[in-house]
C-alpha cells in the first residue's frame, strides 16, 4: 500500500504540471489567434476602404478628363467659328473696297458701294439683278451697313449684329440686300451658338432667294449646324450637295475639308 501511494504521488506529481502547462499554451494560442483574427479583419477593412477609394478616384478622373475633353471640343470649336468667320470677312472687306474702287465717280447712279456681304468669296451679286425701292435708298445702305459692322473681328458683338439685321429685315423687306441681311443673320446666330435660329434664316434665304449669291454659303454653313448637332447623315448630304453644286468655290473646298474631317473623327 505504501509503494502504491507513492506510485499515485509520483504520477500526479508528473501528470499536472503538464496538464497546466498544456492549458495555458491552449489559452495563450486562443489569445493570439484572435488578435490576429483582429488584425486581419482591421487590414480586410482598410483594403476595401483603399480599393473603394481608388474607384472613386478612377472615376473622378475619367470625368475630369471627359469635361477636359469636352471644354478643348468647345475651345476647338469657337476657334474654328471665328477663324472661319474672321477669313470671311477678311475677303469681304477686300472685294467691297476693290468694288467700291472700280467705280467711277462720274456715275452717282451706279456708284453705289458693295458692301462687304455682296462681294463675298461665294460670287458676286447677280447682274441685273432688280432692285427694290426705297424711300431712302442710303438710309437703307446705312441701316445695313450699321448691322455688318457688329461682326467686325474688333467688335464681335453677335447679339447687336442679329438684333440690327432683324430690323433691317423688317424694315426693308424687299431690299435688294435682304439675302445678304438673311445670310449675316444666320451668320451671326451661328457664331453665337444658336443653332435652331440660325438654321431658320438659312433656310428662309434658301427658300425666298434660290438665286441668290449667298445660296452656297447658307448649304455650307446648314452642314455645320446640322453635324453640331450630331445630325451627321445630314449634314453629309447637306456637304456633299455643297459640292455637287458648287464645286469650283471656296465653300466647296471648305465643305470637302468638312467631310473628311467628319469621316476621320468617326
Amino acid at each position: 500500500m505504501k509503494k502504491n501511494r507513492l506510485l499515485i504521488m509520483s504520477l500526479c506529481a508528473l501528470l499536472l504540471p503538464h496538464g497546466a502547462v498544456v492549458y495555458g499554451a491552449d489559452e495563450a494560442l486562443e489569445q493570439r489567434l484572435q488578435r490576429l483574427e483582429r488584425r486581419v479583419g482591421h487590414i480586410t477593412e482598410l483594403m476595401l476602404e483603399v480599393q473603394a477609394l481608388k474607384r472613386t478616384n478612377r472615376e473622378l478622373q475619367g470625368q475630369v478628363e471627359e469635361q477636359q475633353h469636352a471644354l478643348e471640343r468647345m475651345r476647338k470649336k469657337q476657334r474654328e467659328l471665328y477663324l472661319d468667320l474672321d477669313e470671311r470677312l477678311g475677303h469681304l472687306q477686300s472685294g467691297g473696297a476693290a468694288a467700291a474702287a472700280s467705280v467711277p465717280e462720274a456715275r452717282p447712279a451706279e456708284s453705289r458701294p458693295d458692301t462687304p456681304a455682296s462681294g463675298s468669296a461665294y460670287g458676286e451679286t447677280t447682274p441685273g439683278a432688280p432692285v427694290s425701292p426705297s424711300a431712302d435708298p442710303a438710309r437703307e445702305q446705312a441701316d445695313y451697313d450699321a448691322a455688318y459692322a457688329w461682326l467686325q473681328p474688333s467688335k464681335r458683338r453677335y447679339k447687336d449684329a442679329i438684333a440690327g439685321f432683324k430690323a433691317f429685315l423688317v424694315k426693308y423687306p424687299q431690299s435688294d440686300l435682304a439675302d445678304n441681311a438673311l445670310y449675316w443673320l444666320g451668320e451671326s446666330y451661328y457664331v453665337n451658338q444658336e443653332n435652331e435660329p440660325a438654321l431658320a434664316s438659312f433656310d428662309r434665304l434658301l427658300k425666298e432667294f434660290p438665286d441668290s449669291d449667298k445660296v452656297p454659303g447658307a448649304l455650307l454653313k446648314k452642314g455645320y449646324i446640322l453635324a453640331a448637332m450630331g445630325k451627321r447623315d445630314a449634314a453629309r448630304k447637306m456637304l456633299q450637295q455643297v459640292l455637287d453644286k458648287y464645286p469650283s468655290s471656296s465653300v466647296a473646298r471648305m465643305a470637302k475639308a468638312r467631310l473628311k474631317h467628319m469621316k476621320s473623327s468617326r
